[in-house]
């Protein structure tokens, strides 16, 4: 986590650095990745690497459409595997600092998916829906590339079919990343 924030700041500080003269239009469609740190937690915490994909349309400077879906690489232990994803969509907030610097907020709902497979057992899906919340920081590295570092939340209930425990649990998934689009 603190190899990433470190690589986020560095990052940030070398576009700012190199910022484009010409005036950047910050509307219209847009779709990148990040890759990040992903925490679930339901009862009990477990974190792991998160990736990403984005996308959406800012209809004008201040304001736009976002869907964003991030998964889990697997936050178990030996004896279990676990894999957790998130669908969000939400309209987003911008506040434009500069040319170069915004600040975005965004709150919406969103769908969650669990998966625990215990060794020797069947997976067990855990499904549900709930809200998402996100911040964050963009900044243009050129017309049209962008780099952003944005924090994801998102909360909810989820339930399985089966009864091995945990059934109508609270779900908490956060994700803090790094990520890159192309602003078409």
């Amino acid at each position: 986590m603190k190899k990433l924030s470190i690589a986020a700041v560095s990052l940030l500080a070398i576009f700012a650095s190199t910022n484009v003269l010409a005036a950047n239009d910050h509307t219209g469609f847009y779709v990148g990745g990040s890759l990040g740190q992903l925490k679930a937690k339901s009862g009990d915490s477990e974190s792991g690497i998160g990736f990403g994909a984005y996308g959406g349309y800012n209809f004008n400077e201040w304001f736009g459409l976002e869907a964003n879906m991030f998964l889990s690489g697997d936050l178990g232990d030996s004896y279990t595997d676990i894999g957790a994803g998130t669908f969000a969509i939400t309209p987003k907030f911008t506040y434009q600092i500069d040319d170069t610097f915004s600040v975005y907020g965004k709150v919406g709902i969103a769908s969650i998916a669990v998966v625990k497979r215990p060794n020797y057992f069947r997976n067990e899906d855990f499904t549900g829906f709930g809200w998402a919340y996100g911040v964050g920081v963009n900044a243009s590295v050129t017309e049209n590339l962008n780099i952003r570092l944005g924090y994801d939340f998102v909360t909810g209930e989820v339930d399985s079919e089966y009864s091995n425990g945990l059934q109508n649990a609270d779900m908490d998934i956060s994700n803090f990343a790094l990520g890159m689009h192309y602003q078409f």
